[in-house]
């Protein structure tokens, strides 16, 4: 598979940064074991192009993953759990429904306002949602009645679970759906009998990839081997 490098541009984490990816070929197919490979090695996916940053003066992106046979919820995460238990959890194959793309254009425009992704957000959903080249995905769609609440682009890996992009309703900040989606995640990868749900990036210094660590444990890969993130403290 080739592979190439994208333009130097800003950083979506870091203001005072700059980004630069490695990309897969998008003429390519990645399929679920090249790309579980790949993911063993801090690759994440975007629709059909597998990706790395490979920033020439900054190394904060760490892929990240939870071993989730040890994961222990701590008390906020168990208050958060036990106030969405009625909201019930159910999975389909991804593919265009109107109901999901009216969410996440209603969720670009509350979590990236004037960022561009809000504008586009028809396209992006088709991109980023429907389209998922080789690799085996799943969506997990939580819902309270009738009424959705958030979805969840899951892949499916002999490795473990790596979550996608979740999306879900402004609306409801007291019931912490972020938070009650990854623990929704950890919760089906154990079912699925599989070791590890990654969740993309931990960017420590920025606000909008920082709570990643509160899900402990937490294993980055770090200098080409994954390892326990002891920076990644529990709060008790």
């Amino acid at each position: 598979m080739a592979f190439y490098l994208s333009a130097l541009q800003r950083c979506p984490y870091l203001p005072d940064q700059e980004e630069l990816l490695v990309l897969s070929d998008p003429r390519e197919r990645v399929g679920s074991t090249q790309y579980d490979q790949l993911l063993q090695k801090g690759f994440r996916r975007n629709g059909p192009v597998a990706y790395r940053p490979m920033c020439p003066q900054c190394d904060a992106c760490v892929s990240v993953r939870i071993p989730v046979a040890d994961f222990q919820p701590d008390r906020s995460q168990r208050r958060t759990w036990a106030r969405n238990q009625e909201i019930q959890m159910r999975e389909q194959a991804p593919r265009w429904d109107a109901a999901h793309a009216r969410l996440f254009a209603e969720y670009q425009r509350w979590r990236h306002p004037g960022g561009g992704m809000d504008e586009h957000a028809d396209r992006l959903y088709r991109e980023m949602i429907v389209e998922t080249g080789g690799v085996e995905a799943r969506l997990l769609v939580l819902e309270q009645g009738e009424r959705l609440l958030a979805v969840a682009l899951v892949d499916v890996l002999s490795s473990g679970v790596s979550a996608v992009y979740t999306f879900y309703t402004p609306d409801l900040p007291q019931r912490g759906l972020g938070t009650f989606a990854i623990l929704s995640q950890i919760e089906w990868t154990r079912k699925q009998c599989l070791p590890h749900l990654y969740l993309g990036y931990w960017v420590a210094s920025s606000p909008k990839m920082d709570y990643k660590k509160h899900f402990r444990p937490l294993e980055g890969f770090v200098a080409g081997d994954w390892r326990l993130l002891s920076a990644a403290r529990k709060r008790g």
